[in-house]
């Protein structure tokens, strides 16, 4: 009986999965065509409402087999170039079927072929973009140290100028595109992250000429492996759709996204060790003391006016002054980058996803500078049905940075050698602690510190390890996006599709200072604010924004007729706070914060907000896709503007003639595949950075009969309008040998009117001084691009090779200003630069940017009265000449004598001085011998590069470079001056010390001086050629062949070796001639860290 109730059971079991089978009936067949089997044949079960319930693809026989899910669906059968077939389940299990070849949709496919690029508005085929722009493929930079993505494009994108900000870990770039399209406010150019803007401030009341060098950071914070491509969008055509936010152009950077097929998990690895490059050769300890005596013997010829205190073993702080202290050397260190990075990514018919994170840990070239980031970011789309996908993102960026609280690199070039680092004993053994400088006791009445600026420069490395400067930042943007397509499903049918977007942005900043007393050379009653002082400070913004987006697509049956046509309306909120606390006088130790207690020194706090809207409609016509015709309108609606000019209407208008298309241009297609014509035409706008300029502000001011009490703090603007930009681009592309040659040549014309100027004075009787912003002045950019790609070709065997290379050239003009406007700018009258100083001013016919100051003719050899000996040598000496260059004599009859002569100052030249030029002959150097020096703005930038590719070896090789922009070298003045206590170049060794110096010819330097003298006024001295050509990066890489790491579970095994700005090519004396932009776009060095020399070791696997 047992066995019988076991056999039943057994018998049971067994007929399980043929009941099961029963309910999940398998539905197989095969796939023909005309010709035979076909392979990759996409086989879906759809429901009542098109969703896909169940997929397959047909193997290599055509053959495919699917579990049906449910008897009352259909099967659908689709392949490239095939008509669709449909058939119904109903019980039927074989389905043998042949398809038949839609000749419509193979015209179509050769119509179209190549890739659809959208940039925020329609996706129209590569061939048929009308507008100039350029695209990257980050899949290029694989194995590279990147911790942004604008340092990828330095060089390859023809008009893009990109400039490093520092050295310093965090720190961004500055990026003009086309030159400098304004003259306040932000001039870089809009960064969009699919198809998001990342807003941080409701206000954007922000100094764009003196930020620091982290803001534009924020704008790149995403993870470079994570990005699929950079499109930039250079001309109005193409940046109309966004509008008065992409006035100044726009990079367009699209993530990755999951894909169809089985999981990948990738891990990639970076190491990356950096060093600072050599700078000047300074002066050692002894070199120094010389200079300093002769500084002050020279200005009164008294020999006791400085004592060796290095030499003299009486002098209480006689160790810690007899040294030799390298101080750049004890700032620098060798840093060390290590970047982790994973992702999984995979997908089936329902879903595909991809998740992701990064960690990078940075230790400065500079000490004490340490950054860790962490970033992640998720995409997931869903598709509900053959209509309906759902789409969500999140992304986070978190970022602690410990920066320096000073400079120590530019304090390091200052810094007198002769100082310890450390505290001494009577036998100069290091203590241990800081040395810090004594304070100054004057010796007698009217006594005076020589080294009153030492004192004031922090020792360096304590500054580094005592002080606190700590930023820590996050950003977050989820994102949830549902596309509909409401008519249509292929390109056979009229389609009408929806996409709906919700985006939130949300950034939070806080920052915590320390500063302790010891860094404070000051006594308690001085400034007891300067002891143990702190802040805390904290912002954050939150931002919501809704945008709907409307295709449309009619089917033309004539197929040589395509229309496009797309409508966008999106609005944003953001709003915005900040909190800032101060306080001094803090226990120390452990107790740091501002926030921590200690006595109150400032509290502050602000909030602001700000609303936008904007509607745009785009179309694109192409008849067979030879003619091309494309317009854009856009509205933009800001609360910065009153209610007369809130909205803000752009319009673009372009089209392409593809030549090659014709005709009579068949002989031609053997070598020339592609011959283009495009031109475009569009109007953009830019708003003001100030918010609420048409309301009446009131501000607290003072008391009246101890009431508080307020005053208008501000004249409502209620006029003011956009800053207008007007843009035609004529442009060529060209494609030789099948497009193994390419070129993208441009030309355009950019004007910039109504350009918004600020604190432009108005008269007193107003009740105010100034306006905050206020309309005035043209500014025009005009020059042409050059972007040529060789694609990858064969040399010999296996050794194929690619190159690039990028050419631009762009002139800015300032045409028209106000005169009123121009004295807000540049302050009435003219002006003559101090020593240590040059002029920045706005000119008309110049460019923004422009450098000014005088003319430096080298060193007086003679004084005055030795006119005779100078006359004899045929050397100079300080009397006036005419503009023959002979002497001007006097109506007594004796040489007319040179003098500096400004704001009530006349000091005579005398033998070792510098010599400037007297341009209107007149025996003074005034405000009149002012002249034009440079720009700051090169005439050409651009770069090139190599990939040599062999099996699995590979080698790149990528140069940037940039011609003709002036440099205003500030450190080298610092360096030359001779006029303080600060440390000198060894360049100073050949100065002017007795009459007769330079008499010969020879280069020498003016003599030294101490705080006397007019030797390092702005003049053309220091102003030096920018031009440069530098190797960004040199690559060596390789990858394992698939069949070998396939036996050990690798899909993709890689290793890379590199190095990073290993040499650069220039005349530039600094130490790196790629400096920022500052104040007024004027290019001035002032020994901020330079970018860092790197080498890498990376590797890539995916499992």
């Amino acid at each position: 009986m047992n066995n019988k109730i076991k056999y039943l059971i057994i018998c049971l079991f067994c007929l399980c999965p043929l009941w099961a089978m029963g309910q999940n009936r398998v539905a197989s067949g095969t796939i023909s065509d005309d010709l035979g089997p076909l392979m990759g044949v996409y086989v879906g079960e759809i429901d009542a409402a098109n969703r896909i319930v169940s997929a397959t693809v047909t193997d290599l026989n055509g053959n495919f087999t699917l579990k049906v899910q449910n008897e009352k669906n259909k099967l659908r059968f689709t392949y490239m170039g095939y008509k669709t077939v449909y058939h119904e389940l109903k019980g039927r299990k074989v389905f043998n079927i042949m398809m038949e070849e839609n000749s419509k949709a193979l015209k179509e496919v050769v119509v179209e072929a190549g890739p659809k690029i959208a940039t925020g508005g329609l996706a129209i085929p590569e061939r048929e973009q009308s507008f100039s722009q350029q695209t990257i493929k980050m899949s290029e930079f694989d194995g590279l140290s990147f911790t942004s993505a604008d340092e990828a494009l330095q060089g390859r994108i023809a008009g893009l100028d990109i400039i490093a900000s520092s050295g310093n870990l965090g720190s961004g770039t500055t990026m003009r595109l086309r030159g400098v399209s304004t003259i306040i406010g932000n001039a870089e150019p809009l960064i969009v992250v699919d198809d998001n803007i990342f807003a941080t401030d409701a206000n954007n009341d922000v100094d764009y000429n003196n930020m620091t060098d982290e803001k534009f950071a924020e704008l790149l914070s995403i993870n470079p492996e994570d990005i699929e491509s950079i499109t930039v969008l250079k001309d109005a055509a193409a940046t109309a759709i966004w509008g008065s936010q992409g006035a100044n152009g726009v990079i367009n950077i699209v993530t990755r996204r999951g894909s169809r097929g089985k999981p990948k998990f990738t891990y990639s690895l970076k190491l990356k060790g950096t060093y600072q490059p050599e700078g000047y050769k300074l002066l050692n300890g002894d070199e120094y003391t010389m200079l300093m005596k002769e500084e002050l013997f020279n200005v009164n010829q008294n020999p006791e006016s400085q004592p060796e205190l290095n030499y003299d073993p009486v002098f209480s702080e006689y160790e810690q002054f007899n040294n030799n202290t390298d101080w750049r050397k004890a700032v620098k260190q060798f840093g060390l980058f290590q970047t982790h990075y994973i992702s999984l990514t995979g997908g089936g018919e329902k879903a595909n996803y991809r998740i992701s994170a990064g960690y990078d840990h940075q230790v400065g070239s500079i000490i004490a500078q340490k950054l860790d980031r962490f970033t992640t970011r998720m995409a997931l789309d869903y598709f509900v049905n053959d209509r309906i996908k759902i789409s969500s993102d999140f992304s986070l960026t978190y970022t602690d940075n410990h920066k320096n609280s000073d400079d120590l690199l530019a304090i390091a070039y200052k810094k007198m050698p002769n100082l310890a680092i450390y505290d001494e004993d009577v036998n100069g053994n290091s203590l241990g602690t800081y040395y810090m400088q004594p304070r100054f006791i004057p010796r007698y009445s009217g006594d005076r510190d020589e080294l009153d600026s030492q004192r004031k420069a922090v020792n360096p490395v304590a500054s580094a390890w005592l002080a606190q400067n700590r930023e820590r930042s996050y950003s977050i943007q989820p994102q949830f996006d549902i596309q509909y397509r409401l008519l249509g499903l292929d390109e056979q049918s009229t389609q009408l599709n929806y996409k709906g977007t919700v985006v939130l942005s949300v950034w939070n900043n806080n920052t915590d200072t320390f500063y302790p007393w010891e860094l404070k050379n000051v006594f308690y009653k001085e400034d007891e604010q300067a002891i143990n002082s702190a802040t805390s400070s904290f912002g954050k913004s939150f931002g919501f924004t809704t945008r709907h987006q409307l295709t449309f697509i009619p089917y033309i049956k004539n197929q040589d007729h395509s229309v496009r046509l797309f409508f966008k309306g999106e609005m944003t909120s953001i709003t915005s706070s900040n909190q800032r606390l101060g306080s001094y006088m803090l226990p120390g130790g452990s107790i740091i914060s501002g926030s921590a207690g200690g006595h109150l020194k400032e509290l502050s706090t602000g909030s602001g907000h700000g609303r936008s809207a904007n509607w745009a409609f785009q179309s694109h016509y192409a008849y067979q896709s030879k003619y091309m015709l494309d317009l854009t309108l856009r509205a933009d609606g800001s609360t910065k503007f009153g209610p007369s000019h809130r909205w803000g209407y752009f319009t673009a208008v372009s089209g392409r003639w593809n030549v090659s298309d014709e005709k009579w241009m068949e002989p031609t297609r053997k070598w020339l595949s592609m011959f283009a014509v495009r031109f475009g035409w569009g109007l953009n706008g830019r708003e003001p950075n100030k918010a609420d300029t048409h309301y009446s502000v009131y501000n607290i001011d003072g008391r009246y009969v101890d009431v508080i009490g307020m005053r208008p703090g501000n004249v409502r603007l209620t006029d003011l309008r956009w800053e207008t930009s007007s843009e035609w681009n004529l442009g060529w592309n060209i494609g030789f040998f099948d497009d193994l040659i390419t070129a993208d040549i441009n030309l355009y014309n950019k004007k910039q009117t109504d350009l918004l100027t600020e604190n432009a004075p108005i008269p007193s009787t107003t009740g105010f001084s100034t306006l905050l912003v206020e309309n005035g002045g043209d500014m025009l950019n005009k020059g042409y691009e050059i972007n040529l790609n060789l694609n990858r070709v064969k040399i010999v065997g296996d050794l194929a090779a690619t190159f690039n290379f990028t050419f631009a050239n762009n002139r800015n003009t300032i045409t028209a200003m106000d005169p009123t406007r121009l004295a807000a700018m540049n302050g009435t009258g003219v002006k003559l630069p101090r020593n240590g100083e040059y002029m920045t001013r706005i000119q008309i016919d110049n460019p923004f940017g422009a450098i000014y100051g005088l003319r430096y003719k080298g060193v007086y050899a003679y004084s005055y009265d030795q006119f005779g000996k100078a006359q004899e040598a045929g050397a100079s000496c300080p009397v006036a000449r005419d503009e023959k260059g002979e002497v001007i004599y006097g109506a007594d009859g004796t040489p007319m004598q040179m003098y500096y002569d400004y704001n009530g100052t006349k000091y005579a030249f005398t033998g070792g001085d510098a010599i400037y030029e007297d341009v209107n002959h007149d025996g003074s150097i005034d405000q009149y011998d002012v002249v034009y020096l440079g720009s700051s703005l090169p005439k050409l930038t651009g770069g090139f590069g190599l990939r040599l590719m062999y099996k699995g070896w590979s080698l790149n090789a990528q140069f940037n470079y940039r011609y003709g922009n002036k440099i205003a070298n500030v450190a080298r003045m610092n360096a030359e001056n001779m006029h303080g206590a600060d440390n000198q170049s060894t360049a100073v060794n050949y100065r002017w010390r007795k009459e007769g110096d330079g008499a010969d010819g020879g280069h020498i330097l003016p003599r030294a001086l101490y705080n006397a003298g007019y030797n390092h006024m702005g003049s053309d001295r220091f102003v030096e050629d920018g031009s440069f050509l530098r190797l960004n990066y040199l690559q060596l890489s390789y990858s394992f062949a698939p069949k070998l790491i396939k036996r050990i579970g690798f899909e993709r095994l890689n290793f890379y070796l590199s190095g990073e700005n290993l040499f650069c090519l220039t005349k530039y004396s600094g130490v790196d001639p790629e400096v920022n932009y500052g104040g007024m776009g004027v290019t001035m060095d002032k020994a901020i860290t330079p970018r860092a020399k790197s080498y890498t070791f990376g590797l890539t696997a995916t499992f």
